[in-house]
């Protein structure tokens, strides 16, 4: 568990307040291409990537109008998800946002070079795994949390400041399948 004060961290929750580019819920001015499949969303992405077997599932979720429609498709029992989807959503959505990075770069560019060097947080009332919970301690607001999504952000951040050639989606993709241009799995 990470601890964040509030006052110090850029901070989302709604794809359409302030930050809310880094929610997986925004819309964005331009789809992300991968595989075949144009994804409007990057919740879209992320929920066709733990479907590298079924392409015509995949294909479903990119052309679903909202990406609350894409998380419940994702999280179909019927579909048949990658049984190791677990150990590998972490790198899944490294990839994800990186392609989102790369789709539009003047725009998330922008908003990630005006974040500096505070912390990105998501914040989430029920999930503690991807963004942190608000809490009230004695002395100030803070949010506490294991912030994946939020640290992804940062360590992405951290790459392109470095030109390290981990902020490519493609040092990720022999990870990732989507449709059926996407390399296989190593």
């Amino acid at each position: 568990m990470r601890t964040y004060r509030a006052d110090e961290a850029c901070s989302f929750r709604f794809s359409r307040a302030e930050w809310g580019e880094f929610s997986n819920f925004c819309p964005l001015p331009r789809p992300i291409p991968a595989g075949p499949w144009l994804f409007p969303t990057s919740e879209h992405l992320y929920q066709a990537a733990k479907f590298p077997t079924a392409p015509e599932i995949q294909e479903h979720i990119s052309i679903v109008a909202e990406a609350r429609d894409a998380a419940r498709l994702g999280r179909n029992p019927n579909f048949p998800c990658n049984p190791r989807w677990t150990e590998h959503r972490v790198d899944a959505m490294r990839w994800v946002i990186r392609r989102k990075l790369e789709t539009l770069p003047d725009w998330m560019g922008a908003i990630l070079l005006r974040t500096g060097e505070r912390p990105i947080v998501e914040i989430s009332t029920r999930d503690r795994y991807w963004g942190a919970r608000p809490e009230a301690p004695p002395g100030g607001n803070v949010y506490r949390g294991h912030n994946v999504l939020g640290r992804l952000w940062m360590e992405l951040r951290q790459h392109a400041r470095d030109d390290d050639p981990l902020r490519h989606s493609e040092a990720w993709l022999p990870r990732i399948r989507v449709g059926k241009l996407a390399k296989p799995p190593a």
